[in-house]
């Protein structure tokens, strides 16, 4: 198989112990992968806030206190009787 001109001119003096990205590349690639999706996600979440889609959650009923009595038991175990 004949490879064309570009492609053996780009494997020409490369081996695979020899490093092929700068740290100033990877750093690049770095934001790329993962600041500027968070960028996206961020002001994605942003609009819809400012832009009143997204409510806020509503207040919970004024009886409404939290302490272990109104908490579900954990999963498994079941909630003692008072004795009489």
């Amino acid at each position: 198989m004949r490879y064309g001109r570009l492609e053996e001119s780009a494997m020409e003096g490369k081996t695979m112990n020899e490093p092929s990205a700068s740290p100033l590349f990877v750093a690049l690639l770095f934001i790329l992968r993962c600041l500027v999706p968070l960028a996206i996600l961020f002001g994605i979440s942003y609009l819809l806030r400012k832009l009143g889609l997204v409510a806020e959650p509503p207040e919970p009923p004024s009886d409404y206190e939290e302490n272990e009595e109104h908490q579900p038991p954990p999963a498994g175990k079941k909630k003692k009787k008072k004795e009489r």
